[in-house]
């Protein structure tokens, strides 16, 4: 185990956000980055390192990296899968 590293050796690593996954900023992300508080955004790739991931908030033009414990998935609304069109 790593020096200053606090997660148990028999814990698993927390999963990466994928691109395309829809996010939003959580408690602790908005705590760190008020300016970013509420947004919703989606992730576009890996950050430069491990712990980053970056992410394109609507409305804005280009990405921003943020530690992945700033953001949490946001859940799939209801109803809102595309309809069959016959």
């Amino acid at each position: 185990m790593a020096l200053g590293s606090s997660r148990s050796p028999a814990e698993p690593p927390e999963p990466q956000p994928t691109p395309r996954t829809r996010i939003r900023m959580s408690a602790l992300g908005a705590a760190r980055c008020p300016s970013l508080a509420g947004r919703e955004g989606v992730v576009v790739g890996a950050g430069r390192y491990h712990s980053t991931v970056r992410v394109l908030f609507d409305g804005f033009r280009s990405a921003t990296s943020l530690h992945r414990t700033y953001i949490e998935p946001v859940a799939p609304k209801e109803g809102s899968s595309s309809p069959d069109r016959c």
